[in-house]
């Protein structure tokens, strides 16, 4: 009975190493593709990022730090933020959804007329720089989960493949052993009762 058990053990062990390694390989796929994502857009911040430095650089030097300060105060607005909840292969994760942050020139709260066009290309460049932050923190976020995640399959891949499944080949081979001295010492038995 007990090896019995243990074959059906060892084949509960196995159907699920193999549905690890398809985990695994799902994640380590969805990782990679994220990755690709995330590099992209590290490139694309940093590009956005210098221009909008320099724009404020040169709206600095123009305009002043008080016009700066005061437009900056007039465009001050909240951003609706909300995370939702994806789920990959049993791996949950959180998404950033956002309103729109690039907005029009008369929608920024100052008046146009009082606010020069560096001031104005200033508050463009850097409201793309958040939009970009906001999208970057999704993937981000995903990211880390996944790689998380795919240490977490692949140390339960090696305890099941290292450990539990050759314990039950041990025990399995023991059994056996003891089943076949017990039928030799029968075998045996019968012999000698026969002479």
């Amino acid at each position: 009975m007990n090896l019995l058990l243990l074959r059906r053990r060892i084949e509960v062990a196995q159907r699920g190493l193999a549905l690890l390694h398809s985990k695994r390989e799902a994640l380590v796929r969805e990782f990679f593709a994220v990755m690709d994502r995330m590099v992209d857009g590290r490139g694309e911040m940093e590009s956005v990022m210098g221009q909008a430095l320099s724009s404020l650089t040169l709206a600095l030097s123009m305009e002043g730090r008080a016009s700066l300060r005061s437009a900056g105060y007039a465009a001050r607005r909240r951003l609706s933020i909300e995370l939702t909840e994806r789920n990959v292969w049993g791996v949950r994760f959180p998404e950033v959804h956002y309103g729109p942050v690039i907005r029009a020139f008369d929608a920024r709260g100052y008046a146009v007329s009082w606010v020069s066009a560096h001031i104005d290309e200033t508050a463009r460049r850097f409201e793309q720089v958040l939009e970009l932050a906001l999208r970057n923190i999704s993937v981000e976020m995903r990211l880390k989960k996944l790689g998380s995640e795919t240490k977490k399959v692949t140390r339960r891949i090696n305890a099941l493949h290292e450990v539990m499944i050759p314990a039950l080949t041990r025990e399995i081979r023991n059994i056996r052993q003891t089943l076949e001295e017990r039928e030799r010492e029968d075998l045996f038995r019968m012999k000698r009762f026969k002479t």
